[in-house]
């Protein structure tokens, strides 16, 4: 989705790096998903450190994590990566599920992935038991390993013994972060829900830093994991999620506003409430040619069709402006129905937008106890003030003092006169940013002998 985007220049990507900068001064912290309920212990836990082997036994379920080395690789395992398959011999890791007591039940092991070199890239291999399925006889477990990289990825599968004795598994995908995805009883009921984001926004609108990612409630029963994030039970919690989060970015100095507005759109549309979220992002959006970021008739295309960019004109690569790209992504990833698009597309007169998405990239699919929930008297926190304040400007005011401050021990030291003027100038340029660099230049710059003694 993002190989054919335009490179961005690299005036840009100081900018976005210092209003970062900026942000964590203001807020004390990046943009970024506010505290979620608190996680619900799982019934029992075990990790792969430096060993190779763990073993868990809970309610009637036995669970082992195994790295061993094996002659043949080239076999189905559960986290597959499509572009490559493992070479033979390999180290792999496997689970291995019995539960002694049910002699119906089949000892299942799996392959997960190789596991355990340096070519491997995985590492944090984990278990956990939990209950998501009350109605279930035997506990559920949740396994996870980290695969390690910038913003990435934490891979996940619940195993459960199904009702013809057999083991099956339900990849969750790929999570931003390391560890296992948050599972919460958010409202109190005993109902155990696992807490996601929908991270098709991230790098959608904006820099990751300013990315905003909407809330994905699931439920797992019966094999089955069920988007539940339109339930009205969770309407409180999805509001107070947007208030808490927009008051993080207002402190923020609105960083890179187009961010969080496709969050809030995503999120006003789950409550029943997507005319409202619309008109406020019109009203506060930043212009796709002043952020850098966007998607392009050819982001918003089948994989099939695009064929990795070279399956696009030079004017299908071309960045939408940010309500066209908006409403025509969440059409393709199920927040709104092309009606709705097609009404707020047609108060702007729009023409260049895509058509609705087909068979090849459905919307969401939502459950009957999903229904879209009915409006609701407007939270007081989720009002806008009338003009926002934009971070270009806050970055122009604090950017001067800013680089005052980063060379003044250069500035010392030249106005000392000292005897290693250049050497001070190399530690401050080169150093500086890591804090203790800047103390020792500046050290340097005040204790060093000056040539006018």
């Amino acid at each position: 989705m993002y190989d054919t985007k335009q490179k961005r220049p690299t005036a840009l990507i100081v900018r976005l790096c210092a209003n970062a900068l900026v942000s964590v001064a203001l807020a004390g912290t990046l943009p970024c998903a506010e505290a979620k309920p608190g996680t619900l212990p799982p019934l029992a836990h075990a990790e792969l450190e430096k060993g190779s082997h763990a073993t868990l036994s809970t309610r009637g379920v036995v669970a082992a994590l195994d790295v061993r080395h094996t002659p043949k690789c080239n076999v189905p395992i559960v986290w597959a990566d499509m572009d490559s398959s493992p070479t033979s011999p390999c180290s792999m890791a496997f689970l291995t599920l019995r539960t002694p007591e049910d002699t119906r039940a089949h000892a299942s092991s799996f392959p997960l992935t190789p596991y355990g070199t340096e070519d491997d890239g995985m590492a944090q291999l984990r278990m956990s038991f939990r209950q998501l399925d009350a109605s279930a006889p035997f506990p559920q477990v949740m396994v996870s390993a980290y695969t390690g990289g910038a913003h990435c990825c934490s891979l996940t599968s619940i195993f459960d013994l199904r009702s013809n004795g057999q083991w099956q598994h339900l990849e969750l995908g790929a999570m931003d972060g390391d560890g296992e995805p948050q599972v919460v009883d958010i409202v109190g009921n005993g109902q155990q829900e696992i807490l996601t984001v929908d991270q098709s926004f991230l790098y959608a609108f904006t820099s990751h830093a300013g990315s905003e990612a909407p809330v994905v409630i699931s439920r797992y029963h019966d094999g089955v994991l069920e988007n539940v994030t339109r339930d009205p039970v969770y309407r409180d919690y999805l509001t107070k999620d947007l208030a808490d989060r927009r008051r993080n970015w207002v402190r923020s100095g609105r960083f890179e506003p187009n961010g969080f507005l496709a969050y809030e759109v995503a999120t006003m549309a789950n409550l029943g409430k997507f005319s409202e979220g619309w008109r406020d992002m019109l009203a506060h959006a930043q212009s796709t040619k002043e952020s850098g970021f966007g998607l392009s008739l050819c982001d918003l295309k089948p994989a099939a069709e695009k064929q990795n960019g070279h399956g696009c004109s030079a004017k299908e690569k071309e960045l939408l402006p940010f309500p066209d790209a908006l409403s025509a992504f969440l059409v393709q990833t199920g927040y709104i129905t092309p009606e709705q698009a097609a009404s707020v597309r047609g108060d702007q007169g729009s023409t260049n937008v895509p058509p609705p998405p087909t068979a090849s990239a459905p919307p969401k699919p939502v459950s009957s106890s999903s229904a879209v929930a009915q409006p609701t008297t407007t939270d007081s926190d989720t009002t806008v003030p009338a003009k926002p304040i934009k971070s270009p400007a806050l970055f122009s005011v604090l950017a001067g003092p800013g680089l005052v401050l980063y060379l003044l021990p250069i500035l010392i030291a030249y106005r000392r006169d000292t005897v290693d003027q250049r050497k001070i100038a190399m530690v401050t340029i080169l150093l500086g940013w890591t804090i203790i660099g800047w103390v020792a230049a500046l050290v340097m710059a005040l204790t060093q002998p000056s040539r006018k003694a």
